[in-house]
């Protein structure tokens, strides 16, 4: 990465023949140093607002934020267009290996929990569903495609909604519920609507009443419920949270991340610190993250 901070200057003339007083000439003005991010759209929002809080500690830097998914911030990593890149997984081994074909390895900074929460519509009586459930609900040739296989006291054809395949969400959600089988990775079933945004999945499950939707738990609105998630069936639920996030005790907890290509340095190492600091952590609370600490 080349963005540096850039040091405003001054020059002042020297006294003209004739004894003329010294005339200083206009102060040059700063130039604005530009932080590029993109990728995950789960941290947009929670980018947004680093984004905004960082230009009144330093003016002079702007931090322009873009979403479009993980899988998009990691191809504007390798191809120089982003200096950050924010995710909601790991950086996969084919990304990592296109970063270091352009001379840099890739740098992970962990800057926050998220809890996946699984949403579903208010008029929904069902509270509870277990990871063995909604792995029949998701998962390529799963079992469970009526609501009255969970609870009799609700009817009706699961409609679901998710993120698409460039999506970080989507791959850890893949991952974590629909599991593997005899050894390969389960695909998810057809049939899914996939939304480009987490809000998205949130705002059509508010308007279906047999939908079914997952979304990180920030954003949660008034208008909808999530579920509590067990590991089994039969075990109590875990309703999303900060210290069961954090613990591991909420069964599709996980990290979020800022991607760099090479050591961050300059500015952007600045700005990268100043997101793990007591007042950027307290950003990442107020979002609806779970701080690191």
């Amino acid at each position: 990465m080349s963005l540096t901070s850039c040091s405003k200057t001054e020059s002042t003339s020297s006294s003209s023949s004739g004894g003329n007083p010294l005339v200083p000439s206009a102060e040059a003005a700063p130039k604005k140093v530009e932080i590029r991010v993109a990728g995950s759209d789960t941290l947009v929002e929670l980018a947004g607002a680093w984004a905004e809080a960082y230009r009144k500690v330093k003016p002079g830097v702007i931090v322009n934020v873009k979403g479009g998914g993980t899988g998009t911030g990691f191809a504007a990593l390798q191809n120089g267009t982003c200096d950050i890149c924010d995710a909601s997984r790991e950086i996969k081994k084919e990304e990592a290996e296109k970063v270091k074909a352009t001379g840099k390895e890739a740098k992970e900074v962990a800057v926050c929990y998220d809890a996946l929460a699984v949403y579903a519509n208010p008029k929904n009586p069902i509270k509870e569903i277990s990871v063995e459930e909604l792995r029949e609900i998701f998962a390529e040739g799963g079992t469970i495609t009526e609501w009255d296989q969970i609870n009799p006291a609700m009817k009706g054809k699961i409609t679901l909604f998710g993120r698409q395949n460039n999506s970080g969400t989507y791959d850890y959600f893949r991952e974590h519920i629909c599991g593997k089988k005899d050894g390969k990775q389960r695909e998810f079933r057809g049939g899914i609507s996939e939304m480009n945004g987490s809000a998205e999945v949130v705002e059509q499950v508010v308007k279906t009443s047999t939908g079914i939707g997952y979304s990180g738990m920030g954003y949660k609105t008034p208008d909808v419920n999530w579920l509590k998630v067990s590991s089994k069936k039969g075990e109590p639920g875990v309703e999303p949270g900060i210290e069961v996030a954090r613990s591991g005790k909420y069964p599709i907890s996980r990290k979020l991340y800022l991607y760099t290509a090479g050591e961050p340095t300059g500015e952007v190492k600045a700005y990268i610190d100043w997101t793990l600091t007591p007042e950027g952590q307290k950003i990442v609370e107020k979002v609806g993250f779970v701080p690191l600490h």
